[in-house]
């Protein structure tokens, strides 16, 4: 087998919220389509590295198969050795050529190319959409992630200074080092005064803090190769494929743009709009999601299709957020903010108590149906006799609307299936066997809502215990065994504890807390 860069320089092997079937699953279901049930669907993921991103589908989903497979044996074996240690028997990770993907492969629900199209030549390229047309089940969706252009085009103007000064070295450790040298070198001498120095340092910035695998994998591949949107809308279109939407919703919204913008755009189809949002913003980046060419794509009406999936707030709304949801403030609205620098102004009182209601249990899930239910009852709409069809059927649609503009928004998530684990502090606590297993080598784990967190010590030690099979007293006992054992440093007040009643008094206070942080991460399990 030959070796590849990426066994002379492992790339992290993290999880992918935006990638995970259940997002493709309820993006596809607003589309129109009918995709299949994530639980027990086939996933299949190309250039899967070590597994980070497929073993935790595996895990959350016992009845589900995925295969993922790589070119670098090193990082396939690392995801072996995982897949040994929880015992999984429904993932198969191969070291293998994109291009001598097996045509009796079978169809697959989901298929997943993250990171891997820009980065390979064109026949790879080809071979990726050719495998999506062949392989993909009739309802099927695929995620294919690649940089762009315009955005791109000073990204690769740096790529090429970088490639320029790392030529003479062939190790790769040196030509990071010195790639990191030229960053040092190219900042002193430009300056940012003009509006070439400004821009070429905003750039150093970000690549002087990345990691040294994404700068080696990024800047000094031999293949980085982005394209206009609308060429890859080409050649998806060549291999029968259609596009069907972005994974991040959040960045297509019209609402940035001034009103006569937002008119022109509404207008354009589908491609050529997506194209100038891209020159908008100088796009970079794109997470697409593709369906066969002969499925019907309704990209109207969303918010009829949102019952039956469920919501769940990705975080609580701050408290002076929730303080303008209560009944003495009902004229006062409810002001969200994206990231972007958006705001998503909520006035009616049941989307109101909604997302209050959200808050306050996140982050568990519930259907749209009990959401619904439970704000009508607590507003005092919860029969006919109460309010009139009509009224109701005017409530159902404006709460949907507004939950679906608010899940666009990124304020609300949603889900195809729901999520497997609890919040509550059960007598035996048990935690994933991924998360522990993660755990036992590093601070950073995948926790069941496919998002990857860095643990503190004693979260990171108490983790691994959380098998089922001790209560709280054995945990405390246990923890306080560990932290006389590793001269662990206790400290109220800046004073240090050394006895060890005192330590055990203290780690009693800790024990609980830490556990329902672990729930409120999405770390435990029924």
């Amino acid at each position: 087998m030959t070796t590849t860069s990426y066994d002379n320089v492992l790339y992290p092997s993290y999880c992918h919220p935006q990638t995970h079937p259940g997002r493709l699953a309820t993006l596809a279901t607003l589309h129109g389509l009918q995709p299949a049930s994530v639980p027990t669907s086939r996933i299949l993921e190309l250039a899967c590295g070590q597994g980070g991103n497929l073993i935790p589908h595996a895990v959350s989903y016992p009845s589900c198969q995925c295969v993922g497979i790589d070119l670098s044996q090193r990082q396939v074996e690392l995801g072996q050795a995982v897949i040994d240690a929880v015992g999984l028997t429904n993932i198969s990770l191969r070291t293998q050529s994109i291009l001598d993907f097996p045509r009796d492969a079978g169809q697959f629900d989901y298929i997943i190319a993250h990171g891997v199209y820009s980065w390979v030549p064109e026949p790879v390229r080809d071979k990726i959409l050719q495998i999506c047309r062949d392989h993909l089940a009739p309802q099927g969706v695929a995620i294919v992630s690649y940089n762009t252009f315009p955005g791109w085009h000073q990204r690769r103007m740096i790529r090429d200074m970088m490639l320029f000064h790392t030529k003479r070295f062939t190790e790769p450790a040196k030509r990071i080092e010195q790639a990191k040298a030229f960053l040092t070198f190219m900042t002193q001498a430009t300056g940012n005064e003009s509006a070439y120095g400004k821009s070429l340092h905003e750039e150093f910035r970000t690549l002087s803090v990345s990691d040294e695998s994404y700068l080696f994998h990024e800047q000094l591949e031999e293949f980085n190769e982005p394209v206009y949107f609308h060429q890859f809308a080409d050649q998806i279109e060549k291999h029968e494929l259609q596009y069907l939407c972005e994974v991040e919703q959040s960045n297509l919204q019209f609402e940035r743009y001034p009103p006569q913008i937002a008119e022109v755009l509404s207008k354009m189809e589908i491609v050529e709009r997506e194209q100038y949002l891209d020159f908008f913003s100088r796009r970079t980046f794109r997470q697409t999601l593709m369906c066969h060419r002969d499925v019907t794509v309704d990209r109207s009406a969303m918010a009829n299709r949102i019952s039956g999936l469920r919501l769940a707030m990705p975080k609580p709304l701050a408290a002076v957020d929730k303080v303008t949801v209560n009944k003495q403030s009902a004229d006062q609205p409810l002001v969200l903010k994206s990231s972007q620098g958006m705001e998503l102004t909520i006035r009616d009182p049941l989307a109101k108590a909604a997302f209050l209601q959200l808050s306050n249990q996140a982050p568990r899930w519930v259907s749209f149906e009990e959401l619904q239910s439970s704000v009508r009852k607590e507003l005092g709409r919860g029969s006919i006799v109460v309010q009139s069809q009509e009224d109701f059927q005017r409530d159902t649609r404006a709460l949907s609307e507004t939950l679906t503009h608010a899940f666009v928004f990124g304020a609300v998530e949603l889900h195809a299936s729901e999520p497997t684990f609890v919040v509550d502090i059960t007598e035996c606590p048990k935690a994933c066997p991924l998360a522990r297993q993660q755990a036992t080598i590093s601070d950073r784990v995948t926790n069941r809502l496919h998002s990857s967190m860095a643990l503190d010590p004693i979260s990171r030690w108490l983790l691994t215990r959380l098998d089922g099979s001790a209560d709280t007293q054995r945990l405390l006992d246990q923890l306080v065994e560990y932290v006389l054992k590793e001269n662990i440093a206790f400290q109220i007040d800046g004073r240090v504890l050394t006895t060890a009643e005192e330590i055990r008094e203290h780690a009693a206070e800790r024990l609980v807390p830490c556990l329902q942080q672990l729930g409120r991460q999405a770390l435990l399990v029924p």
